[in-house]
């Protein structure tokens, strides 16, 4: 091969070798390059899906247990369980509807608010409402409010009624209406909440210190019923009659016995 072409062969070479390609005003690189950025990607992927797996998984984001406030009477797990919290993702914990199932649940608690924070921190803060009366079934006490709500008790209440004999509930578990009305009715005619019986059928009966009984029934109309008992009262006292006891549900046909328990 002549010497001139073995010349321009290898300047040909050297060009390509030492030049980079120009496309449209742009310097284009090697594919190469690009290989890193992909790699970046992907990795980038993983470990949004990670992420996201571990925040959906991870034990920490569960609620397992809440901060109760204000609770003296019913018990904070009880309070709890009501709330539908418990293992619960912290994303669908909603405090508003945990309010409203305390509520519906619990007829003790006047007042409830719910709030929750990540990772899955929940306080629960109540208001109860306070008892009115201690009720003794069987030597099991149950301590019951204004709204009928009725929760275990560890005993007597101070300067409250002191109910023996079975709960009266209706169908939604609440303390029958008309036994708290008779009782909220001898409260405000001066009578001072002490023992008083409970029977089904004849209602509230009280323990005159003569030594019968007075059965009283329920609901509203007890100053009425007292004003009956009263003139029987004098009247057996005066008669020198001891009866088993005075009955008065009826003030317009009350009746007594002196033989019969009931």
């Amino acid at each position: 091969m002549p010497a001139a072409r073995r010349g321009s062969r290898r300047r040909r070479q050297g060009f390509r070798q030492s030049v980079p390609l120009v496309i449209g005003g742009r310097v284009a690189q090697p594919r190469a390059a690009a290989r890193p950025a992909a790699v970046l990607g992907v990795v980038g992927g993983l470990a949004l899906l990670g992420l996201v797996l571990w925040f959906a998984f991870s034990p920490q984001f569960y609620v397992t247990e809440a901060q109760v406030v204000g609770a003296q009477r019913v018990p904070a797990e009880a309070i709890f369980a009501a709330s539908g919290l418990q293992r619960l993702h912290i994303l669908w914990a909603s405090p508003r509807a945990a309010e409203a199932r305390i509520l519906e649940t619990i007829p003790s608690i006047e007042r409830v608010r719910v709030s929750c924070r990540l990772p899955a921190r929940c306080v629960i803060a109540v208001t109860e409402r306070e008892p009115v009366a201690a009720w003794d079934q069987g030597g099991t006490y149950y301590w019951v409010d204004r709204a009928g709500g009725a929760f275990p008790g560890p005993g007597p209440l101070e300067g409250r009624w002191q109910v023996s004999g079975p709960l009266p509930t209706d169908e939604k578990g609440l303390v029958a209406r008309d036994v708290l009305v008779g009782l909220g009715e001898l409260e405000r005619l001066g009578i001072r909440p002490g023992r008083i019986l409970y029977r089904p059928g004849r209602g509230l009966v009280l323990e005159d210190p003569a030594g019968w009984r007075v059965v009283l029934g329920q609901g509203t109309g007890m100053a009425r019923r007292l004003q009956v008992y009263l003139k029987i009262r004098a009247h057996l006292l005066e008669k020198g009659i001891t009866p088993k006891f005075v009955d008065v549900r009826f003030p317009d046909a009350p009746y007594y016995s002196a033989t019969n328990e009931w």
